[in-house]
């Protein structure tokens, strides 16, 4: 009997231990705030696909539990920075396996080629002085389109309602497209032109790829390839121009084309910069 006890007791135990480790729900990511699984296998890409995009899912995360939170992107942890305070105490050029990132160079055709730490810290310096460079040489160039932007607010009757969420992403897409690739984009419908396609793109990150939708649906996969094809098309022509020559205005770009990357590097990291730089902007 007490045989039988100590191997039922034993049993119970493994069993709890079997289910803490194979149903992550039950899993914490110690000393960190965020959200549980929602589902064994898949973590919390249900609350993400559920919530519109990936973006979507990371602001309402982070106004719920603060500036670093944590959540499961299927069985692996996922920590989340939303300052650029606690980035830069934690950024780590020497990591680049991270599945956000893998996600979306695999969208976006993105060939790495597994460089060195000495070429991951290389490419980090590009991108800095690009971003750096870049704002201090188009700081003219934002202040003219707050200004416009200013004037518009400034003629409407007091009574009339501002539409500020559309108008802000508005000013992103024409400041942040410039800064990035450069006086193509001065004309409006050439920013509407690539934001229409920049559109249907990033929508299928935030959802499409996560929920395995895209490859269900051959007219949405059709829409998302010819989208960015067009955007890299755009791109292609940009470089080209960009290449041995000097230009007064510098963008982001040309710290891609200064760099040891290749076409498509290029295309796949300024396409992420312009994404990224746009949510935050807006």
């Amino acid at each position: 009997m007490l045989d039988f006890a100590i191997f039922a007791v034993t049993f119970l135990l493994a069993l709890v231990g079997a289910v803490l480790y194979l149903y992550p729900a039950s899993r914490q990511a110690a000393g960190i705030p965020g959200i549980t699984p929602t589902e064994e296998k898949d973590g919390n890409l249900p609350d993400i696909v559920n919530s519109g995009s990936l973006h979507e899912f990371l602001v309402n995360l982070h106004e719920r539990y603060g500036p670093v939170v944590s959540f499961w992107f299927g069985r692996r942890l996922v920590v989340s920075l939303g300052t650029v305070d606690v980035l830069k105490q934690h950024i780590n050029p020497n990591k680049t396996s991270d599945p956000f990132e893998t996600m979306l160079k695999s969208l976006l055709r993105y060939q790495s080629g597994g460089g060195s730490v000495s070429e991951n810290h290389m490419r980090k310096k590009l991108y800095e002085n690009g971003v750096t460079n870049s704002l201090k040489s188009n700081f003219a160039l934002l202040l003219k389109l707050s200004e416009e932007l200013l004037d518009k607010w400034l003629s409407y009757p007091e009574t009339q309602h501002v539409p500020l969420s559309q108008h802000m992403l508005g000013f992103a897409m024409k400041s942040v497209t410039q800064m990035v690739m450069g006086s193509t984009f001065e004309d409006d419908q050439e920013v509407i032109r690539f934001q229409k396609n920049h559109g249907t793109v990033w929508s299928e990150i935030g959802k499409g790829f996560l929920d395995g939708s895209l490859d269900k649906n051959t007219t949405r996969k059709k829409q998302y390839e010819d989208a960015l094809m067009q955007l890299e098309s755009v791109l292609r022509n940009i470089i080209k121009e960009r290449k041995g020559r000097n230009f007064s205005q510098y963008i982001f770009i040309d710290s891609l084309v200064q760099g040891n990357l290749n076409d498509q590097q290029r295309q796949s990291f300024t396409l992420l910069a312009r994404m990224v730089s746009v949510s935050l902007t807006s």
